[in-house]
């Protein structure tokens, strides 16, 4: 019994796979089809990184993206959630919520897009210590690279490394303390092209 449904579930992938194989001759036949990087899109991510601390990130972006032959451009806007926590004299900070504006230019070919990425940055960080809190939002930069996959034809998946750099802000929970916020972030996601 085992090797007839082993046998089965053999022949169903091999109908499959030619059946696909004959699909993919009839595209190439009737030639490539150029993947159309322009237009509006919205994705997800997740990763890990740095902000002071250390810890996951989840978020969601927007963007608009221009093409010109093999060159694109783009801009776009994203908010995070995170649990980049660290402990600094005795106390602790935390970056719960971020965001970013920035601009792109990258180099496509085919299905494949690499990419730099450059743009202010935003976080919402809290300082506590022995039971008081002082909250503070802080400004600054960002630079990256990355690349995009196209999966499909309207969805691709990404992979980045991004550095962001606040601008340094005291805190007063019991005594001063100014943590550096900077670090570097690895993030994977998927974007929808509409």
């Amino acid at each position: 019994m085992l090797l007839r449904l082993l046998l089965l579930s053999t022949l169903i992938v091999l109908a499959g796979a030619s059946h696909a194989l004959a699909a993919d001759a009839a595209t190439a036949a009737a030639g490539p089809a150029a993947f159309d990087w322009s237009g509006p899109r919205a994705g997800i991510y997740v990763g890990y990184g740095s902000l002071d601390g250390r810890g996951a990130l989840a978020g969601a972006s927007v963007g608009y993206d221009w093409r010109f032959d093999d060159v694109v451009v783009g801009v776009d806007g994203g908010l995070l959630a995170s649990d980049m926590d660290a402990r600094r004299a005795g106390g602790r900070t935390e970056v719960e919520a971020a965001g970013e504006i920035r601009a792109r230019i990258g180099y496509a070919f085919d299905r494949f897009m690499a990419y730099g990425t450059v743009g202010a940055a935003f976080a919402a960080t809290d300082y506590v210590r022995a039971g008081r809190r002082d909250s503070a939002l802080q400004a600054g930069w960002l630079v990256g690279v990355g690349v995009e996959v196209r999966l499909f034809d309207r969805v691709s998946a990404t992979a980045e490394y991004v550095y962001v750099d606040l601008d340094r802000k005291t805190f007063n929970a019991g005594g001063d303390v100014g943590p550096d916020a900077a670090g570097g972030q690895v993030r994977v996601g998927l974007n929808y092209r509409f």
